[in-house]
């Protein structure tokens, strides 16, 4: 009688060690799968013209969220003409991931019906502008820089995940 109840014992303890590590497994897959989610990137800037006719850029503020973006905004970067700004995605070696294309934010083209029912378009130039931007984040992506479309030199650079 002694030897049942051991032997039961025993398969009882064993059968709780197995079901101990498979359930630390499952927890380690689901939050490799929560890595592994797309994320969407949102980025606010300032952007404003200062006295000598140079352009500066404030970070505002960032936001990480689950999702995927259905198409990409950004024009190609042969698109770009003066006054427009390059966006450059950096691993944390500083290696360009990605590069795209912001229209110049300090420029806003609108469109309107005038008194004679014809449309017309007038292009208003700001001293200061808030923008966003939004993007598919990419694993990799450690740094954000903006520079001018002419230059390399950025005017920005904003960390976007811890190294």
């Amino acid at each position: 009688m002694k030897y049942y109840h051991l032997h039961k014992i025993t398969l009882l303890i064993v059968l709780l060690i197995f079901s101990g590590c498979k359930s630390a497994k499952n927890v380690s897959n689901q939050s490799s799968q929560i890595e592994n989610e797309p994320k969407v990137l949102f980025l606010n800037y300032n952007i404003k013209k200062t006295a000598e006719g140079k352009r500066q850029i404030t970070y505002i503020n960032k936001k990480i969220t689950n999702g995927k973006i259905k198409q990409n905004p950004f024009e190609p970067i042969e698109n770009g003409i003066q006054g427009d700004l390059i966006f450059t995605e950096l691993n944390k070696k500083q290696k360009v991931i990605n590069q795209l294309l912001i229209k110049n934010p300090l420029i806003k083209k609108i469109e309107y019906v005038d008194e004679s029912k014809h449309f017309k378009t007038k292009v208003i130039d700001f001293d200061e502008m808030q923008f966003s931007i939004r993007l598919q984040l990419k694993n990799d992506t450690k740094y954000i820089t903006i520079s001018n479309f002419a230059k390399s030199e950025p005017l920005i650079k904003t960390q976007i995940r811890q190294l």
